[in-house]
């Protein structure tokens, strides 16, 4: 019988096993001024949902930037250089999955 595993968003890390082939989650959170740098998810497709607070998405080949608040997400295409910037006064939390 397979393993299920289960974890809260509300607790930042990892949300899915080690074991998970190619699905990758996190829940990142961020304070004031903080970003996640730019980077790729090289072959995976990539979704954001920010759960509170607001962050900018910036793309670095469409030269735009996305914000995105509490309860809205966004998919970003594999191998799509971006990064993830809290520009408001308030703590923002995301989840992120890959695949």
């Amino acid at each position: 019988m397979a393993s299920v595993t289960q974890r809260s968003y509300r607790q930042p890390g990892r949300l899915i096993p080690p074991s998970a082939r190619r699905l990758k989650s996190r829940s990142v959170r961020l304070s004031p001024g903080q970003e996640i740098g730019w980077h790729s998810t090289d072959d995976r497709e990539e979704l954001i949902l920010v759960i509170r607070g607001a962050v900018s998405l910036q793309m670095r080949d469409r030269r735009r930037s996305i914000s995105l608040s509490a309860g809205r997400a966004v998919f970003i295409p594999a191998g799509a250089w971006h990064r993830v910037v809290n520009h408001s006064r308030r703590q923002a939390h995301y989840v992120y999955v890959t695949a």
